[in-house]
């Protein structure tokens, strides 16, 4: 009996940080880290590890993911999403997506995650919501982040 090696995508190709830009920056009270190209199960640990290490000097953590360029996002990494936002709120902070892509968007409404994960449709609104506020002010779970979210689907 002869062995073979199969031959497909699934052992060929660019590898995880060809397939996964991360571009990270601090603006102010929150990091902004920007996602471009596939979260799969091969760049799941890759965006884990560097949202991770972005977000370590922030006590407590506030993460916006800007998903406006992510083209692909399978189960791990919606594994690795809820993670995160565990993780975030475990340690008294959060973490947002900004802009995220028309299929991105509805994965998360279908799943029922967009109850738990805000997701706004710019970066600036996603900023707004983590900077913090005086105590007794409007908290971060305002009626406008749904409401931009459904202007968004309709194209206004």
């Amino acid at each position: 009996m002869s062995s073979a090696v199969l031959e497909g995508p699934w052992n060929s190709g660019p590898g995880p940080q060809q397939r996964l830009q991360i571009r990270t920056g601090d603006r102010g009270c929150a990091v902004v880290v920007h996602v471009e190209g596939e979260i799969d199960y091969t760049t799941a640990d890759l965006l884990r590890e560097r949202v991770r290490t972005a977000a370590e000097p922030l006590t407590p953590p506030r993460v916006v993911l800007d998903f406006d360029r992510v083209t692909f996002c399978d189960s791990s990494g919606l594994g690795t999403l809820v993670s995160m936002w565990k993780t975030a709120r475990a340690a008294g902070g959060d973490l947002l997506v900004a802009r995220p892509p028309g299929i991105f968007r509805r994965i998360l409404e279908r799943t029922g995650l967009e109850r738990h994960i805000t997701m706004t449709p710019t970066l600036d609104q996603a900023l707004t919501l983590l900077t913090p506020h005086p105590r007794g002010a409007p908290g971060r779970h305002s009626a406008f982040t749904r409401s931009s979210m459904a202007s968004r689907k309709d194209g206004s």
